[in-house]
């Protein structure tokens, strides 16, 4: 029994040797060529010869994807439906058994919310983010319950979020925000939306622009407006936004940054075009420009149009 004792101690103090503890002897190496053997390791240059370019880290083979990153579904991927055009359904995969995102996924939404978006747009979505209130953007990030917003399909969001907005002015958040969260986030916006006013739809229809119009109209050029976000900058009821109000706009003598203007086709033209180049006092250099591949020869005629409907 002794004994028996004796070489359990024994094989304690040994075992309690193998828990790190310093020595001045040499490591014991029992199989050498685990330690010293070729290996290329990340970021570090091909010692071993077998590449031409000397580099370990190698790029995918010509004409592969990767397993798990073909990405094929454009709406999931891309908020896209076919042709190229912002889709109104949320994913199938992110829906439940009712037709609505579902819950854990709204939670999601908001949680990314606040850490991604509160900053900016506010954490209850009122625009009142502390980098505008404290920065005072050029350009006054929207309200998430505005009427604008409430009207954009769910792709217009979503892709807000991946591909950024206005010129840059929010960037692009694709690199921090994975694809389902950016959908979660479009999902905690319709819910919000819903909770101030219930007949709110989960998928909105947008605002249909006629493809290639082909004679100016005031119907044209009043969709144009909302659809190209004018509404976000411009009010039409004579409140000050970022820019001007469109109320009562044709024929208005203007203040510029070069001089006195009145507010004709060549004006409107030109501001449009190259927004920058006549600022009218007090308001900021904000507007992006729009050339014809944006708003058409047809459609800046048919905003002229409505905004002489304004006066």
């Amino acid at each position: 029994m002794r004994s028996a004792v004796s070489a359990g101690l024994l094989a304690a103090s040994l075992l309690s040797g193998c828990r790190g503890g310093d020595s001045e002897l040499p490591p014991v190496h029992l199989i050498h060529n685990m330690d010293t053997q070729e290996k290329a390791k990340a970021y570090r240059k091909d010692t071993s010869g077998l590449f031409a370019d000397g580099r370990s880290m190698r790029a995918p083979v010509e004409g592969t994807v990767a397993v798990g990153q073909l990405n094929d579904d454009d709406q999931y991927y891309k908020g896209f439906e076919e042709e190229g055009k912002e889709t109104k359904a949320f994913p199938a995969s992110i829906k439940g058994d009712d037709g609505a995102p579902k819950a854990d996924l709204i939670a999601r939404g908001g949680q990314r919310y606040r850490i991604y978006c509160a900053p900016c747009h506010g954490v209850n979505g009122d625009g009142d983010g502390t980098v505008n209130t404290a920065k005072g953007l050029l350009v006054a990030p929207p309200a998430m319950h505005s009427e604008r917003v409430k009207e954009l399909v769910n792709g217009k969001i979503f892709g807000a979020i991946t591909y950024g907005v206005n010129n840059g002015n929010m960037g692009s958040y694709a690199a921090q925000i994975p694809v389902e969260d950016r959908w979660a986030i479009a999902a905690w916006v319709r819910d919000l939306q819903r909770q101030k006013d219930p007949n709110q739809s989960w998928e909105p229809g947008g605002i249909e622009l006629q493809p290639n119009p082909t004679v100016a109209s005031v119907e044209v050029g009043a969709a144009i407006y909302k659809a190209k976000a004018c509404i976000g900058c411009h009010s039409i009821d004579g409140s000050r936004l970022v820019g001007p109000s469109f109320k009562g706009i044709w024929g208005r003598k203007e203040v510029t940054n070069k001089g006195a203007v009145t507010v004709d086709e060549a004006y409107v033209t030109e501001s449009i075009r190259n927004p920058l180049a006549k600022v009218v006092e007090t308001y900021p250099p904000a507007m992006p420009p729009y050339d014809d591949k944006n708003i058409t020869d047809i459609q800046l005629q048919s905003i002229i149009l409505y905004f002489k409907t304004l006066n």
